[in-house]
């Protein structure tokens, strides 16, 4: 009989007599390539074959010898549904992501066009850059919106975003008439823009588990600096009336922010190309 890990008889085994195999250890348990998890066990507790492990009378693993060639084929064929279901998924991440990235152009020229300081030199151009602002910001819900089946996170971001345009427009027309209320919604809008922020960086964050783990981790980091950066900015502007540190500090907060928001356009840039290189 030929030797084998689990004192299954070698030479009787159907796996052998149909798929020409070479042998257990030269086979299913060879050392690095092979899909035995009784053999990988026997290795890992350093035992030339289970009769020498004071474990083996109890052991589930020993106990499904005879069934183990199933076992495995299951296994792999589990193996190769995630990788085609992983394959799909970074298809779908890639083209949206992608999209999503070069989004970026547009809103910051959105952003300079529709400065409130220059709406008295050229209204065309506030008005102008105010409607690309619009624009811009429905095909960015539409994008989360179409990656929501990948990841639900995306389809709370969508959700916070749309609260947040909304609570903007109610801030904007009572700015006039209520300050209390105007000043209240704006506080509201800067939470849900937040959690909307939270939930698009988690969002990155749990797509990228199944690909890139420490990749995963850094958008979780970046997140945490840009709470970090808030708060400072926030400190800073309640302790303006001690002049040097109050200044100082809303300057470091907003470096800050400027440094965050440039990792985030290359995390997107990364993540997109590492989607679309995987398919």
């Amino acid at each position: 009989m030929a030797e084998t890990f689990c004192g299954k008889d070698c030479d009787l085994c159907q796996e052998k007599l149909s798929e020409e195999c070479r042998g257990c250890k030269e086979g299913p348990g060879r050392r690095f390539d092979g899909n035995c998890p009784i053999a990988d066990c026997c290795r890992e507790k350093y035992h030339a074959n289970c009769d020498t492990c004071q474990e083996a009378m109890s052991c589930t693993k020993r106990q499904q010898k005879d069934q183990m060639q199933q076992i495995r084929i299951a296994e792999a064929a589990a193996k190769d549904e995630k990788e085609i279901q992983k394959r799909e998924k970074a298809k779908v991440l890639g083209k949206w992501l992608w999209l999503l990235f070069w989004l970026l152009i547009p809103n910051i020229i959105a952003g300079i066009m529709s400065n409130e300081s220059l709406k008295p030199i050229s209204p065309t151009m506030y008005y102008i850059g105010t409607i690309l602002g619009i624009v811009v910001e429905i095909i960015y819900c539409i994008v989360l919106f179409m990656l929501r089946h990948v990841e639900k996170k995306y389809g709370h971001a969508v959700i916070c975003t749309i609260a947040g345009v909304v609570l903007t427009v109610v801030s904007l027309l009572l700015a006039d008439g209520a300050l209390f209320f105007a000043v209240l919604f704006m506080f509201a809008t800067v939470a849900v823009s937040l959690a909307g922020s939270y939930f698009l960086y988690y969002g990155h964050a749990a797509v990228l588990e199944d690909f890139d783990v420490e990749f995963s981790e850094k958008w979780k980091k970046l997140w945490k600096w840009q709470i970090i950066c808030l708060c400072g900015a926030v400190a800073g502007v309640c302790l303006l009336f001690l002049w040097i540190l109050g200044v100082l500090l809303v300057l470091a907060s907003a470096i800050g922010i400027a440094v965050v928001s440039i990792v985030q356009l290359v995390y997107l840039y990364r993540m997109a190309v590492l989607f679309r290189e995987y398919t």
